[in-house]
């Protein structure tokens, strides 16, 4: 496996955990106040206005419940100020909105609405399973490539094809880049059919070193030629 290749599954895989581990946090805080919470009606009485981070403005719903007194009355007010700031604001001044406060502690307190409560460890989820599964998903692909190696290293069939071109991979992109890699065509001696082998991909421009070659050598299965390997260990190693 490529140092870029180990690279780019340790980054996302950094990130999905990091979400993951983020979200499961945020949910257990949740869920442990929501244990020790009670849900009223609150008020909505204006928006904390602030800058975006494009520049624009973004609000965040400001709103007023009341914690009924133990004896009866009036209670006693406070204010709550939502953790989600948007530039969309779908509440007008005086409309109900649901609040849940901590018994033991009235002051603190957490707007009841959807995206109040979920908006926040739904996106971290979504960042872990996406980010995850991209990291998984290129994990298992590089260790069924090892592991096919090691086959065709053992009893895989060697033989010369015939060098094609040195080209850009333009499937990939990493900063804007994409790797080079070698084609060689090889004809199978029973089927007589045409093969084209793609080498593993390559951090730095090979043609130099290619030149005056005419075939490279390749390590296939004769049963099924799309696993293959091509033999670049002659190359300089890849920083």
């Amino acid at each position: 496996m490529s140092k870029v290749s180990w690279i780019f599954i340790l980054v996302f895989g950094l990130v999905g955990a990091g979400a993951g581990i983020g979200e499961y946090f945020i949910l257990a805080s949740h869920f442990r106040f929501r244990a020790d919470a009670v849900r009223v009606d609150g008020e909505l009485v204006g928006y904390q206005r602030h800058r975006g981070g494009k520049g624009g403005t973004v609000y965040a719903p400001r709103v007023r419940y009341v914690v009924p007194a133990p004896e009866g009355g009036a209670g006693v007010a406070h204010e709550v100020v939502g953790s989600v700031r948007s530039s969309w604001r779908g509440w007008n001044p005086g409309d109900k909105v649901p609040v849940w406060y901590r018994s033991s502690a009235p002051e603190e307190a957490r707007i009841g609405s959807f995206m109040e409560q979920w908006f926040v460890p739904l996106l971290l989820g979504v960042f872990a399973l996406l980010f995850g599964g991209i990291a998984t998903g290129f994990l298992l692909a590089e260790l069924r490539r090892i592991r096919t190696w090691r086959w065709l290293e053992h009893s895989g069939m060697s033989v010369q094809a015939r060098i094609v071109e040195v080209d850009r991979d333009s499937s990939v992109k990493v900063n804007g880049r994409s790797p080079w890699v070698i084609r060689a065509q090889w004809q199978h001696p029973v089927t007589q059919t045409v093969h084209v082998f793609t080498s593993e991909r390559l951090w730095f421009d090979p043609a130099p070193f290619v030149a005056g070659r005419e075939q490279i050598g390749v390590r296939v299965d004769a049963d099924d030629p799309r696993r293959h390997r091509v033999d670049i260990d002659w190359l300089p190693k890849q920083g």
